[in-house]
């Protein structure tokens, strides 16, 4: 009798231990990076509108719907489509304007992910859904202007960490 208890305690140690290490190991293999240095995004522009705030300021948003395109077909994101909406508060006298972007997108595993731009040309990024819910990263980013004035591009640096 004592040997069968025996080797229950340690068929319970052992089932144990490999839960341990399957969910351990599981977290690890989920934590993924990447560093992206060329990324290019481009879309179709949305409607703009404008309008006075109470206190003589302007007030603007707009946004575009954009092709998420970098250096590593690995980044989760790249080859997705995001939409993304901007506003501005521009003072009465024109002297200060402050913006803040929203953008966010659906990766092929339909999972939601989401980027905040600010006005000093930085973003950072999350949360979403999924893989994206404890994301974390940012980094810079340049508005262009294609050719096609229809068209608006956002050339981007910086990373992406899932956990």
């Amino acid at each position: 009798m004592s040997n069968l208890i025996r080797n229950r305690s340690k068929m319970f140690l052992i089932m144990g231990l490999c839960a341990f290490l399957s969910v351990t190991a599981t977290s690890f293999a989920f934590a993924q990076s990447w560093n992206i240095s060329r990324g290019y995004n481009v879309g179709a522009l949305l409607p703009t509108e404008t309008r006075k705030s109470t206190d003589g300021g302007t007030y603007l948003t707009g946004g575009a719907r954009y092709l998420v395109d970098t250096e590593d077909p690995t980044y989760p994101i790249t080859g997705q489509s995001m939409d993304c909406r901007w506003f501005c508060k521009v003072s009465a006298d024109g002297s200060e304007t402050d913006c803040l972007t929203m953008c966010a997108g659906v990766d092929k595993d339909g999972d939601l992910f989401t980027f905040r731009g600010f006005g000093d040309n930085t973003y950072q990024v999350g949360p979403g859904t999924g893989k994206y819910m404890h994301a974390t990263g940012g980094g810079t980013f340049e508005m262009l202007q294609p050719d096609d004035p229809a068209l608006t591009a956002i050339r981007f640096k910086g990373t992406l960490n899932l956990k």
